[in-house]
């Protein structure tokens, strides 16, 4: 498949004439469950947990799993037992969390819009911190523990105005984003925190984005961070942690020039720390990644529907829409396509726009993209989809959402059925 864009995969490969997970026939997948479907490599996951504990093995750390990007109970309880940690960003992250095995003082709460009842619960629940990102959410956390009548563990979320250099959907730490504090704004609140009987700050942390290309940025931003923790630590604070964000790459294929490894970004956390004089064995560091651990982990099963001309246009119409993966048309997001059944090496590639049946003109996977001809019927895999696949789907055309499989070696099981269609109305009263 020449001039076709597809990251390799040791998780996703043709094995005599069709695609495998690990050691199943997507084929197979698809004939049980029908499509549209996820299917996740549990390998894939475990690799890549691996390769970010490798990469922070120079400290003390914690691997706190942005539970946004996909929060499959089964994949939640499969990174919790390798001694994973949560970041979340709701309640219902939070229940989610700990409903698969999650302990609280493994958990941390970012977010900048958390509601009180929400900071109740996170408190209740006895989690590791509330990350605050404004003075009036600190008014509510403190306001809150004073009614508890016990301090709560916080952490404050600086944003250090560095461009990550990413897409500007995913880059979170220029002063114009709406997350964390300013440096000097997060510097004048330090007095009062520490001085509060109601608070205890264990934790300063930032996050400048998504999908970095480069580690530079996040050295530049670590550096930055670690100065705020020196400031904190000089005027009393015990600070037990340093949280560092996410940002870990991975690769959807349609990159020009290869990310960086997982060792190259633990790097530059390292000197980002050592720079500031932050890299000490009491305190410990938090990273947040999601799409790294996860996302070239699972793809999409579809099929396809119909194919047809329309003026100087080719479509290929599958089953799975927006409404499954919205990344290509919230984002313009590349996503890799691989046929199931392999094709010829020398067949021809023809430009086409493989798009959904949903009722939008934005509903589509891929655009203009090269692929061996495909026909009625034929089973595709859309790559790169086990992270906002389901997490940011919906059930807009009143669609049922999808079924999910977890594989293990030569063993697949389904993880989350295909909704009915009591789930088209469910809550709903018919007055």
């Amino acid at each position: 498949m020449s001039n076709v864009h597809i990251p390799e995969s040791p998780w996703f490969s043709y094995r005599d004439g069709a695609l495998v997970c690990e050691g199943v026939a997507l084929e197979s997948i698809a004939n049980e469950v029908d499509t549209p479907a996820f299917v996740y490599s549990g390998a894939a996951i475990d690799e890549a947990y691996r390769s970010i504990d490798e990469a922070l093995a120079f400290a003390p750390h914690l691997i706190a799993y942005a539970v946004k990007a996909n929060g499959n109970l089964s994949l939640l309880a499969r990174l919790a037992a390798q001694g994973c940690g949560a970041d979340i960003v709701s309640a219902g992250e939070m229940q989610r969390a700990l409903k698969a095995g999650f302990p609280p003082d493994r958990i941390v709460y970012s977010g900048v819009g958390k509601r009180r009842e929400e900071i109740v619960a996170a408190a209740n629940a006895g989690i590791r911190a509330l990350h605050v990102e404004n003075i009036q959410e600190l008014d509510v956390v403190e306001s809150v523990a004073e009614e508890l009548g016990r301090p709560l563990a916080i952490g404050l979320r600086v944003n250090p105005d560095v461009d990550a250099e990413t897409h500007p959907y995913i880059a979170t730490g220029l002063r114009e984003s709406k997350f964390g504090l300013a440096i000097p704004v997060a510097e004048s609140i330090v007095p009062r925190v520490l001085e509060s009987p109601h608070l205890d700050l264990e934790v300063v942390a930032c996050h400048i984005g998504s999908q970095l290309s480069s580690p530079r940025p996040l050295r530049e931003a670590i550096e930055i961070l670690g100065n705020f923790a020196g400031h904190c630590i000089d005027r009393g604070a015990r600070l037990r942690a340093i949280d560092v964000g996410g940002g870990w790459p991975m690769h959807y294929g349609q990159e020009v020039d290869a990310y960086p490894p997982a060792a190259r970004f633990g790097e530059a956390i390292r000197e980002g720390l050592e720079a500031s004089g932050m890299l000490r064995p009491e305190i410990e560091i938090i990273t947040e990644p999601g799409r790294a651990l996860v996302g070239d982990a699972g793809v999409l099963l579809t099929r396809v529907l119909y194919t047809k001309m329309q003026g100087d246009r080719r479509f290929v119409i599958v089953d799975a829409a927006m409404t499954e993966l919205i990344r290509p048309a919230l984002y313009g997001a590349y996503h890799a396509i691989m046929p199931i059944a392999e094709p010829d090496p020398g067949a021809d590639l023809v430009s086409v726009d493989v798009v959904g049946p949903v009722c939008e003109s934005g509903d589509f996977v891929a655009k203009d993209r090269p692929l061996p001809e495909v026909k009625q019927g034929d089973l595709l895999a859309i790559r790169g989809a086990g992270a906002y696949g389901r997490e940011m789907q919906s059930m807009y055309n009143a669609r049922p959402l999808p079924p999910e499989v977890l594989v293990d070696g030569s063993r697949s099981r389904l993880v989350r059925r295909r909704s009915g269609p009591e789930a088209l109305w469910q809550g709903e009263i018919l007055a």
